[in-house]
């Protein structure tokens, strides 16, 4: 539904992350990603995942650390109790990407967005040699949360960008009510 009828790329970032080529007919698999533990660039677990190990190794500027400190008082123990003893550790860890958009006009923060969108599209975007004759439209909570950053990051790798849609469901069915 991103696509509409038009050839071109339709990427997730809402808690994990993936990517497909729309053929005009069809879906074409991406690069399969790894999954939370190992990929999932750009999307929400990655984030998480990033900003709790800076927290626990002590690379989180002072005044961050004291923010994140106070919200969630996490040590080594927590984390490695929800990640490897509780279901869900992907939603859990994602849950962390909330605290990224609190802090949003930080250089801390758009460092480590900056980091995650430009490894998402190293890792998937351009892992499609004709990328750039494509619109790549997203969708999900973290492409649109972080939808000035998202532009700006495509803008520099030459990335066309088509829509940006929070909630994909609602574009969905009306693409395929207006269809039938």
């Amino acid at each position: 539904a991103s696509c509409r009828r038009e050839k071109g790329f339709c990427c997730g970032l809402g808690a994990g992350s993936s990517i497909v080529f729309f053929g005009g007919e069809g879906i074409h698999a991406g690069q399969a990603g790894l999954g939370f533990v190992w990929g999932a660039e750009g999307g929400g677990t990655w984030f998480g995942k990033a900003l709790i190990t800076d927290f626990l190794y002590g690379k989180m500027p002072a005044e961050i650390s004291s923010k994140f400190d106070d919200l969630y008082q996490l040590d080594k123990q927590k984390v490695i109790k929800y990640v490897y003893q509780t279901p869900n550790a992907n939603s859990y860890l994602a849950s962390f990407s909330k605290f990224l958009s609190t802090i949003r006009d930080t250089s801390y923060a758009q460092g480590l967005i900056q980091k995650g969108l430009t490894d998402f599209i190293e890792t998937n975007i351009k892992w499609y040699p004709n990328y750039h004759d494509f619109k790549c439209h997203f969708v999900g909570s973290i492409a649109y949360i972080f939808t000035d950053e998202l532009k700006a990051v495509c803008k520099l790798n030459d990335i066309h960008v088509g829509k940006i849609i929070r909630q994909p469901i609602h574009d969905l069915l009306a693409f395929i009510l207006r269809r039938d």
